[in-house]
């Protein structure tokens, strides 16, 4: 409600203020018309680059641009990668700009503004401004950073835009007072924003929660609270009803296959091609085909292991948070193969696929796999078939499984579609921020 209440506002402004005021062509393409007020100058003339580079670490802060801005990073708890020394990293200063000026088409953030002294990679540049408003400068390299517009002017295989072509890209520039205005109303409208994105991830992270809890439920201890239970004799299984049975996974699966690791393009199969799933397909807890990429026609031969239905396909080695993913097949896939790091199991006539991939995506099954899970690194971990094999099941009859798998379908179609509403009103929010920033920041929206 408070998007559509502050949409409405916003059109509502706009059709007042649009055409108030005279524009002119900025002689920017990706700009267009601007207020005739506006001025229009070179990069270099509105800020300068900084680089002083610290020769020995002395446990400064060490900072690091991300989607969420320019953030302290922690030491004691590193994500990603990380040097052996942060000797030889550069010194930052609070007010300034930091930008990423390589790989500027696969680099989720290119611009950010810092706001503590610290050290940063010296791979980054930082600009001090030398007139102008930090913020509004920040917001309109953050709307091209959106849209990628200075990608066509980079040089090299990296996408990289020297200092120098930055200096002569010319920029649209208000009066100071106005670039305040600007700046102020974008600060707060943008926080609205992504106060209420923030709202709607939460929200979808506790139906997601609720989604596993109902399957850890349900195959565990069935649909009907009533019958009598039994102790499972494992910890983390605890009760299960006392007519169900409980076998090691190796009891219950008729074959574990695996493909092989093949040469492939970035774009998936077509209908005529041959493709191999990417271990994406199973990111999601769901099987989804079209993670997956081209094979090279060179390496057709030595494809493995095609998609068949009524199966279940597992990550073999991921990171401890997807070790062990699942996805239920439901029908043959004659041109897509299986690549080394995914398993295709199927099961006999005692337990149904899908109820098994059922089993396997519930909260219980993903801890365990999270526990037992071995790699040489933190980030890297393994199941072997053994351990697969040895997973305990508890399981119905194939009736009573029957039962289980299609209340299931019913509930978590429920809940994805809940979750797909939410998405959409976050795409929705992301697409309207970038448009008011656009408008703001080249003048077709006037900020009073």
């Amino acid at each position: 409600m408070k998007f559509l209440k502050l949409k409405k506002n916003w059109m509502e402004h706009w059709r007042q203020y649009s055409m108030s005021r005279i524009m002119k062509d900025s002689g920017i393409i990706w700009v267009g018309k601007i207020p005739q007020t506006w001025a229009v100058k070179p990069n270099k003339r509105v800020m300068t680059k900084r680089k002083k580079i610290c020769n020995k670490y002395q446990g400064e802060d060490v900072l690091s641009l991300t989607m969420n801005g320019v953030i302290v990073r922690d030491l004691e708890n590193p994500y990603g990668k990380m040097p052996l020394t942060f000797d030889g990293y550069q010194c930052v200063e609070e007010g300034n700009l930091l930008m990423c000026l390589f790989d500027i088409d696969v680099t989720p953030r290119c611009i950010g503004i810092i706001n503590s002294n610290g050290l940063t990679s010296p791979a980054y540049s930082q600009f001090e401004l030398i007139e102008g408003n930090v913020r509004y400068f920040y917001y309109y390299y953050l709307y091209l950073d959106y849209t990628k517009e200075l990608l066509h002017i980079t040089k090299s295989l990296r996408h990289t835009l020297t200092e120098s072509q930055l200096g002569e890209i010319y920029i649209p520039y208000p009066s100071e007072g106005e670039q305040e205005h600007i700046s102020n109303y974008l600060d707060i409208h943008c926080a609205l924003i992504d106060y209420t994105i923030e709202n709607q991830k939460l929200a979808i992270e506790k139906l997601k929660e609720y989604k596993q809890s109902i399957i850890t439920e349900a195959v565990t201890t069935g649909l009907n609270p009533n019958v009598p239970m039994k102790d499972s004799g494992i910890e983390w299984i605890g009760e299960i009803p006392e007519h169900w049975n409980l076998m090691k996974f190796r009891y219950v699966i008729s074959s574990i296959k695996s493909g092989t690791s093949v040469n492939a393009s970035y774009y998936p199969a077509g209908n005529n091609e041959v493709g191999v799933l990417k271990t994406s397909c199973v990111y999601n807890y769901k099987f989804e085909i079209e993670e997956n990429k081209c094979v090279n026609l060179d390496e057709i031969t030595r494809v493995a292991c095609p998609v068949k239905g009524d199966t279940v396909i597992m990550s073999r080695m991921n990171t401890p948070e997807l070790v062990g993913a699942a996805g239920y097949v439901d029908a043959d896939s004659e041109n897509i193969y299986l690549p080394d790091r995914l398993w295709q199991v199927s099961f006999d006539k005692n337990v149904q696929a899908k109820y098994a991939w059922y089993y396997l995506i519930s909260k219980n099954v993903r801890k365990y796999f999270e526990l037992i899970s071995m790699g040489t690194s933190s980030s890297m971990q393994n199941i072997t078939q053994g351990q697969l094999n040895s997973l305990p099941i508890g399981y119905p009859s194939i009736e009573e499984q029957n039962e289980i798998t299609k209340y299931l379908d019913t509930k978590t179609l429920s809940i994805d579609n809940a979750v797909r509403r939410k998405e959409l009103v976050i795409a929705k929010l992301e697409s309207f921020r970038k448009s008011l920033i656009y408008e703001c920041v080249t003048g077709k929206r006037e900020v009073k």
